[in-house]
């Protein structure tokens, strides 16, 4: 393993630069690649232990370093060989291929339609009618993308995910041309897991059990179903695609009247049940596993902010105005969404009082994310708490401070900052130097938890990967491969490991929005 992590795609020429180096050395030079010329050199900074990895680490900051090429890194403890770091580039667009291969992996996850991608191509898959658990009743419920490395499709991740890429086309100094297209895509499915006769939403359409892992998609023929309608899935689309009204003018009347007609669904039934499996469905749940009423409150929150910037109406403020407020950026804790939309959006129709209690628990959230930053020794926040899809975690606290900086624009450079090297730490600056994106950097994970990867032999490119997962008996090729091991260290690049190398759509979307709103 690599001694010297460094992010292994690049960086741009004004950018802070950073190594971790897990050595005992007091200087390090940055060699270019085409001679082998020293063309830095510097003293490291002062050894600390990393709680999260075990590791004693010193950094080595080469941010002077702007000149374009190909580089690495050396060291050398006393009495040891010389150590070197992959190579890197310094250049003006590292990540321009990454960023589209972080946006195009949405049209890999195609349902229902004929894939055209290369090797992974397949015809339309899931085009029958699911059944409605429960009932003889069969829908139309086609599209949408799958969500993970199964073939299941779920609203309550859905909507985290099109806020994301949302926010990412309306911040991003340089929107991706057709990326409310992408959305478009998944809306519309969504918009098809609405009952209309009441309003409530149904919470997932998947077969009763995950197919076998070297399986595409089309060869998944058995039934379909539609599982409940649930209150995580009504309240989380209520505010996504009141949210989205605003990105789609000719379909605005059409969207905030079924978020309405959810949200009102929402307050018709406020002891609705945590939504649970019954007994022969398999699939990923998407419930509230916190246990707590806050699950849903947070999402009923939301879906009050965004239908208020969308409508203007005094009901939604109200409910606002009695509500407590919540942060997060995860499909758990979705409260930031509403935050967010609140502050920027809301203009003169909002309350001074609200205004200012929201900056305060906004600016909170902030400041923990840098606290846990400021003691890494890899220049991430998550502290020692790796849980499983930690990578979620990386790319929400990232998204968090981009937020934030353009609500404290006097912390704008500061907190933008953080939020790039959230991303060198996905690109290789970690403990175990490895790329969790698939297709990019010298040692990208090659392995998904991925059906059509698996299927075709090859990792479809620019899928984040969930990353290590403390929680080692999560599955049984991780607790084999890593127990024991501190919990930045526990993740395996294999297929079989869900809980620490399956993909997402809601992992991809917060790495994209960092990406995109940073303009890399």
């Amino acid at each position: 393993m690599k001694k010297i992590h460094i992010n292994q795609l690049g960086y741009r020429p004004a950018d802070t630069k950073k190594a971790t180096i897990t050595i005992n050395a007091s200087r390090f030079s940055v060699i270019r690649a085409s001679d082998r010329k020293i063309v830095f050199r510097d003293y490291t900074g002062a050894a600390f232990d990393d709680a999260a990895s075990g590791d004693t680490v010193k950094i080595a900051d080469f941010s002077y370093l702007s000149e374009k090429g190909t580089y690495f890194i050396t060291a050398k403890e006393e009495g040891s060989t010389l150590e070197e770091s992959y190579p890197f580039v310094i250049t003006d667009d590292p990540y321009k291929e990454m960023r589209k291969a972080l946006l195009d992996f949405f049209h890999y996850q195609k349902c229902g339609v004929d894939l055209e991608c290369g090797k992974w191509s397949h015809p339309a898959c899931h085009t029958q009618f699911a059944t409605i658990y429960g009932t003889g009743e069969k829908k139309d419920v086609s599209g949408g993308w799958h969500d993970a490395g199964d073939y299941g499709r779920y609203i309550v991740p859905a909507a985290m995910t099109i806020a994301d890429l949302l926010l990412a086309y309306e911040l991003a100094p340089n929107p991706d041309e057709g990326l409310l297209d992408i959305v478009w895509f998944e809306i519309e499915w969504m918009l098809k897991m609405q009952d209309e006769s009441n309003g409530g939403v149904y919470h997932k359409v998947t077969c009763k059990n995950f197919n076998a892992f070297d399986e595409m998609p089309e060869d998944e023929l058995e039934e379909l179903f539609i599982l409940p309608v649930s209150l995580a899935a009504t309240a989380d689309f209520a505010a996504s695609i009141a949210l989205a009204s605003r990105f789609y003018p000719e379909k605005k009347e059409m969207l905030i009247n079924a978020a309405k007609h959810a949200f009102e669904w929402c307050l018709e039934n406020p002891d609705e049940p945590s939504f649970k499996n019954p007994p022969d469905i398999k699939t990923g749940p998407y419930g509230n596993w916190l246990g707590i009423d806050e699950y849903y409150e947070n999402k009923r929150f939301w879906a009050a902010c965004e239908l208020f910037v969308a409508t203007g109406e005094e009901k939604y403020h109200s409910y606002i105005k009695g509500s407590d407020l919540f942060t997060g950026l995860g499909w758990q804790n979705v409260g930031a969404y509403g935050l967010y939309a609140y502050i920027t959006q809301a203009g003169e129709r909002a309350d001074e009082m609200q205004i200012r209690r929201m900056k305060e628990c906004f600016q909170a959230a902030c400041f923990e994310i840098i606290n846990n930053y400021k003691t890494d020794g890899y220049g991430v926040s998550l502290g020692t708490t790796y849980r499983w899809g930690s990578n979620i975690d990386v790319g929400n606290n990232a998204m968090m401070l981009i937020l934030g900086s353009l609500i404290f624009t006097e912390k704008a450079l500061e907190y933008k900052e953080i939020a790039l090297d959230h991303i060198h730490y996905l690109l290789g600056r970690n403990a175990l130097s490895q790329s969790y994106i698939t297709g990019y950097g010298h040692q990208p994970a090659k392995n998904p938890h991925h059906r059509p990867s698996i299927s075709k032999g090859e990792a479809v490119p620019g899928m984040v990967v969930g990353g290590p997962c403390m929680n080692t008996d999560a599955d049984e090729d991780l607790m084999a491969a890593c127990t024991g091991m501190p919990p930045a260290k526990c993740y395996i690049d294999h297929a079989g490991s869900y809980a620490s190398n399956e993909i997402t759509i809601y992992w991809n979307s917060p790495a994209y929005f960092v990406v995109a709103v940073l303009d890399l």
